[in-house]
Formats: structure tokens, sequence, C-alpha cells
């Protein structure tokens, strides 16, 4: 049986890439097929299936209940995460047990989903100061190649996401206990010291020099 993955949750703008980048370059794989946000297009997909199928957006989201779920089966899910072809190269990979996870801020809303097929996944969730989120949206919304959302552009609209992810990604701790981890985007790019030693910790990997790569 695989190891249960990482998961990275968390509001959009709040350094989830950075974060991941920083796990996978620490020895925990997120995906062969990642978009430019690196999230695992897979997962991406399958999260942004439920929530449209339940009436959702990331600008408008809410917790698909179980009959919206798109789902794949748990041996599925880790071929196409590593994109494995036959049985010897799925099993010569259950034999290297490597760590894996992902990230999709959608996964704040989706999570129940995918603890139903992975319960003792590890839960990163990663906080950022609202006023910088939004500052972040708004620059994004404005940015040539992006989808443009008009309501973006109201500073309080932006401020009530960031609030309903940051509340909603708080709702899983009591259930997860000691495999859920909050962790707070400034404490992670000025190397707060209790912060690294809480991640490595948590995810038995040594991320200090990873994040330095990343930051300078």
């Amino acid at each position: 049986m695989a190891s249960a993955p990482f998961i990275i949750i968390g509001m959009h703008r709040s350094g989830t890439s950075l974060l991941a980048k920083v796990l996978e370059r620490s020895g925990i794989f997120m995906g062969v097929m990642k978009d430019h946000n690196f999230e695992a297009m897979h997962f991406l997909s399958l999260n942004q299936q439920s929530m449209w199928a339940a009436g959702y957006e990331w600008h408008h989201p809410g917790a698909p209940t179980k009959e919206y779920w798109k789902t794949m089966p748990a041996q599925v899910l880790y071929r196409e995460h590593f994109k494995l072809i036959g049985r010897k190269a799925y099993w010569l990979n259950l034999l290297k047990n490597p760590a894996w996870g992902f990230k999709d801020p959608r996964t704040t809303f989706t999570l129940k989903m995918w603890l139903s097929l992975y319960p003792e996944a590890k839960v990163i969730h990663l906080y950022r100061n609202c006023d910088e989120v939004i500052a972040s949206l708004q620059t994004r919304n404005k940015r040539k190649g992006e989808v443009y959302f008009e309501a973006l552009e109201n500073s309080e609209f932006c401020r009530d996401l960031c609030l309903k992810y940051q509340k909603q990604a708080r709702s899983y701790a009591a259930e997860l206990g000691n495999n859920y981890l909050e962790i707070n985007y400034h404490d992670l790019i000025t190397g707060d010291e209790k912060s690294l030693v809480q991640l490595s910790d948590f995810c038995a990997k040594p991320v200090r020099e990873a994040l330095e790569y990343y930051l300078h």
C-alpha cells in the first residue's frame, strides 16, 4: 500500500506554491504533471469538477457534499501522480515507498473527499496576512494571461474570501490532530526557527536548505 500523501491547503496567493516547491526539493514528490502554480493537474481537475458540480468556484467556495465528489480509486491516482506505466513500474515504486503529496488551494474545501481515500494524510495549512493576500490577488487579476474576475477588484470581497479559506482550513484541525500543521507564511519566508523545526519534524524531511534555495 502506498504511503499517505502530504496535502497543502490554504488561500490562493498565500505561498502554497513556494511551500510545494520546498517540499518537493526536500524529497516529497508533488507530481509529474503540474501547472505553473505547482499544482498536480489530476488533483486540480477533480477538485474543480467537484466544486463545479456543487455550484462552487474557487472565488465562490463551499465544501461539496458527498454526492458531488469526483474521485478515482487511490491506486489509479497514485499511478497518475507518478506516471507509472504497467504493473512492474507500479510495484517497484511502491517498494521504494517515496514520500509524495499535492497542493491546490481548492483542496481547502474538498479535503473531506481526499480524506475518504487517504485517511492518514498529513495536512499542512499555510496561511498569510489577508492584506497581503488581497494585494497579491488584485495584482494577479490585472496580469495579462490570467483570468479576470471583477469581484476581486473589491477589497472587502477579497478579505471575506481569505477569511473563508482560513476558517475552513482550521475546521479540520481537531479531527486531524497530529496530522494537521498550521504554518504562517511570514514565518516561513523569514526562516523562523520554531516553524522550520515544526515543518521538518512533521514531514520528516530537512526543509531549511530547500527553503533557502528558493529564497536566495
